[in-house]
């Protein structure tokens, strides 16, 4: 998932200013803005801080756990009325990724890379703005099933025959013909007993 990758090319550990680099990279495909204006009214409070090593440590600490209870309180608003994180349009995007691509330069060296390797793979990432009713996946075999799966699943499907044996244990599913057994094994090993006389 690229959302996953985005956050793992970054620290554990954040600055505030890493945190608002790693919400507009988030914000490229699915919509961050209010993640986005709290980062940038900390980061602009950071700076009447910044001079004193002792205060900011102790600002940091104290921002970075209002900015959690932020992310959570919204979290828990988008639960209660059983939404999903909105998606940007395609437009949006685009927009996002070009502001990005403009300071390119400017960023660390995995950054650089994670905004080519969005760059390279730009359609198969937006494919499902072009597809009404497509899932905002970039793995065929999960659009297919309209649903996230396992990693052991995923490991089955990177063969041919991983993808056959699949469709056929799906099939066999819809048909009805995995029904389990009207009598357990111990019951049917009881009528077998050679042993009575």
């Amino acid at each position: 998932h690229l959302n996953k990758l985005i956050v793992s090319d970054f620290p554990k550990n954040t600055t505030i200013e890493q945190e608002l680099l790693k919400y507009r990279l988030l914000n490229i495909f699915y919509n961050r803005e209010n993640e986005i204006k709290f980062l940038e009214k900390l980061l602009s409070e950071e700076l009447n801080v910044i001079t004193n090593e002792e205060k900011h440590q102790e600002w940091s600490k104290k921002a970075k756990k209002e900015f959690n209870q932020f992310r959570h309180k919204l979290k828990l608003k988008r639960r209660r009325k059983k939404e999903n994180l909105p998606l940007n349009s395609l437009e949006k995007a685009k927009d996002n990724f070009d502001k990005l691509m403009q300071n390119i330069r400017t960023y660390d060296e995995t950054i650089q890379k994670r905004l080519w390797m969005i760059n390279k793979h730009w359609l198969n990432l937006t494919l499902f703005h072009y597809l009404p009713g497509a899932p905002a996946t970039n793995n065929p075999i999960e659009s297919y099933y309209s649903k996230s799966l396992k990693t052991d699943n995923k490991k089955q499907f990177r063969t041919d025959k991983g993808i056959e044996n699949q469709i056929k244990l799906t099939q066999m599913r819809r048909l009805n013909l995995l029904k389990k057994p009207q009598k357990s094994f111990l019951e049917l090993f009881r009528l077998f007993n050679p042993f009575k006389l």
